[in-house]
């Protein structure tokens, strides 16, 4: 018995913090289940968030943005990868530089040009991640894994639920369908398809049908889906609606695959596991196999866990899985939590001064409130710290944002001094034309000083210029469309007798020839 309570006290100090991988508690709004990984269990869980079993959820899919480049894979090395995704991302992806994000990316090397790679990126606002989970938050104060499912799927494979092959994961949300797409085991690519159930519903409302809403829509698709047996005959309208345009989703799902199989290592597509924001919808699954000729099944990967036949979320089930697997590999790469649990008390810093001081009185039985008091000044010391790291933290972001700006700015003024430059230019060769001709036509200079000064007055700029038998000829060009046209009216205006060619346009410059009769 003394022998059984040295070591248990041996782990209690030996393990830093209190949980059990074995064990994980899953939470996604009103559902709460406790999967015992270790006995391939999954129950319903009841009790306080806080305990030994550890704590996740799942960002969903549409609150979560999708990212992908093709690089030379010889430059992998010779950058900082992070903090070089980080910028191509806030520069070309579309996100707000002034909200924060968390940006967990998986480099894929298996591109039929072996000397590219495809950094794929999956990008979360920080907005989400702190006000997303308050309700689990305000409970246990801790997440211990929040997952997404394009990375937890591969655990199916890490754990022995699906075995390795060239599979497409796909979910049919309302505006649009999510694929991702895995090869033997490791994710090969993500990619949506715009427009989901909506098109769906769009259609239906056209019927006019009483009472049609979005659930109506729901339990209409959940109870009869795509069998045909399930429509009275009155209801076959509805049921050829719903496949015409599920077919229309088929063929961009069907484009998707055959891009994948032409630009990847793969030669084809060896099953499709498919559901709907709405859950398993009947049918569906068999609809799509019968069009693609794929072995398609439904997302109950729970199935042999699932022994009470529990209606659990799969992308919850796959985040408790993800979490277990993460903790127990200690591969937490892909987790978007950070309000992690606090290690047990003696690993913490208070924890540690306030020990070593109950010890130090122990032993010495001196200055024990000196001793308590200067454990204080350490711990506050501590958190000072740990307050100016956060200060130095918000100051980096802010300058981040404003590199990214500054980069920006520097594209518009380089790209005014070409433009200036290109002006200058202009200017000194009319200015060395007009000069050649004036001394050339000496006769002539009072016209040609009227005719520059209202080539100056529109910015029209002179290609060439001749004069014989009493006929100016000159080829002149400008930038703005109209600056011709004014050009001559002027010309009239002021006595002049003008003809002149059609004005062209090339390259972003409009020309013609105009002729100045004596």
């Amino acid at each position: 018995m003394n022998l059984n309570i040295k070591k248990n006290n041996f782990s209690f100090f030996k393990n830093k913090y209190n949980y059990d991988y074995n064990r994980v508690i899953g939470v996604k709004n009103q559902e709460r289940y406790i999967l015992y990984t270790d006995k391939k269990l999954l129950r319903v869980y009841r009790n306080n968030l806080k305990s030994q079993a550890l704590l996740s959820s799942y960002v969903p899919i549409e609150d979560a943005i999708f990212y992908n480049f093709i690089i030379d894979s010889s430059v992998l090395d010779k950058i900082d990868l992070d903090t070089f995704i980080e910028t191509k991302v806030y520069e070309e992806a579309g996100l707000s530089e002034t909200e924060k994000y968390i940006i967990k990316y998986k480099i894929i090397d298996k591109l039929n040009n072996e000397k590219e790679v495809l950094i794929q990126t999956v990008i979360v606002p920080e907005t989400y991640i702190n006000k997303g989970y308050d309700y689990i938050l305000k409970e246990a104060g801790y997440i211990d894994y929040i997952s997404f499912p394009a990375f937890a799927y591969k655990t199916l494979y890490d754990e022995n639920i699906l075995q390795k092959a060239d599979d497409v994961f796909i979910v049919v949300l309302f505006d649009k369908i999510f694929l991702t797409f895995y090869s033997e085991g490791e994710l090969l690519y993500i990619n949506t398809i715009s427009g989901g159930l909506n098109k769906i519903y769009d259609r239906l409302e056209e019927l006019n049908i009483k009472n049609f809403d979005i659930d109506l829509l729901k339990k209409l698709l959940l109870k009869k889906g795509f069998l045909e047996e399930k429509y009275i005959n009155k209801e076959k309208l509805i049921y050829q609606i719903i496949t015409e345009e599920f077919q229309n989703r088929i063929n961009l799902i069907n484009e998707q695959i055959l891009n994948v199989i032409e630009n990847y290592n793969i030669d084809k597509i060896d099953r499709i596991f498919i559901t709907s924001e709405y859950g398993t919808i009947p049918g569906m699954n068999d609809y799509i196999k019968e069009y693609l000729n794929i072995k398609t099944f439904d997302f109950e990967f729970y199935e042999k866990y699932n022994l009470d036949r529990l209606a659990i979320d799969p992308f919850l089930f796959l985040g408790m899985l993800e979490s277990a697997h993460a903790y127990k590999t200690k591969q937490l790469e892909y987790n978007y939590s950070f309000f992690l649990r606090k290690p047990k008390f003696i690993f913490r810093t208070s924890g540690i001064l306030i020990l070593s001081a109950v010890a130090i009185t122990a032993l010495f039985s001196v200055y024990p409130l000196y001793l308590y008091v200067k454990g204080l000044n350490y711990e506050k010391k501590a958190e000072n710290i740990k307050l100016k790291l956060n200060e130095i933290d918000i100051q980096k972001n802010i300058l981040s944002s404003k590199l990214v700006k500054y980069k920006k700015d520097k594209k518009y003024l380089e790209k005014e001094i070409v433009n200036n430059e290109k002006a200058i230019n202009n200017y000194k060769n009319l200015i060395e034309s007009i000069y050649k001709f004036k001394f050339s036509y000496l006769p002539k200079s009072q016209e040609i000083v009227d005719l520059t000064l209202l080539m100056n007055k529109y910015t029209v700029f002179l290609k060439s210029m001749s004069y014989k038998n009493d006929i100016y000829q000159m080829s002149v060009y400008t930038y703005n469309g109209d600056k011709i046209a004014k050009f001559i009216n002027a010309l009239v205006n002021n006595g002049f007798n003008v003809y002149f060619d059609k004005i062209t346009k090339k390259d972003n410059k409009y020309t013609t020839t105009i002729r100045i009769e004596e």
